[in-house]
């Protein structure tokens, strides 16, 4: 199915999650400590700017508008918020680390449960809002995203 152009934003954002998700992939096996040191820096920017904003779009904007159409119990409704939670509970784990093998091992984490997270999202969760969701709740929830949403090409982890 195509994606509903009330929801691409969202997609767009998405893209930018699967490249950082693979660079982690490719740059954490061979870094040292000043290469993990920036990769963890970059994830924290990345945090802050691109993924609570649109971590906090989505629950607001689509998981309050699906919980219209289905309970709390929902798998979707279950999966996306513990998804998220993971990935915050990551984020505090490496804040938290005692050195850098566990920062590396979080941020590895990290990776593989955003590309699966987003994965999911695109494939499953953005298809059945789209067959879910009424005309003009997916109004609504566009024109919500793009207001909370900023308006940017750059990468969220890139130096302003």
């Amino acid at each position: 199915m195509r994606r509903d152009p009330r929801l691409v934003r969202l997609s767009e954002e998405h893209h930018h999650g699967l490249v950082f998700a693979l660079r982690l992939e490719r740059e954490l096996p061979g870094a040292d400590g000043q290469a993990l040191a920036g990769l963890y820096a970059d994830l924290v920017r990345f945090w802050a700017r691109g993924l609570l904003p649109h971590f906090h779009a989505e629950t607001e904007c689509l998981l309050a508008r699906l919980l219209r159409h289905t309970s709390p119990e929902d798998g979707r409704v279950t999966r996306l918020q513990r998804d998220h939670l993971a990935m915050e509970a990551l984020v505090a784990r490496m804040r938290d680390a005692g050195g850098d093998g566990e920062r590396r091992e979080a941020l590895a984490a990290f990776g593989e449960t955003l590309r699966a997270h987003i994965r999911w999202e695109e494939r499953d969760l953005f298809e059945a809002l789209q067959e879910t969701l009424t005309p003009s709740e997916l109004d609504a929830a566009g024109r919500e995203i793009e207001e909370r949403l900023p308006k940017t090409t750059r990468a969220p982890w890139a130096e302003v």
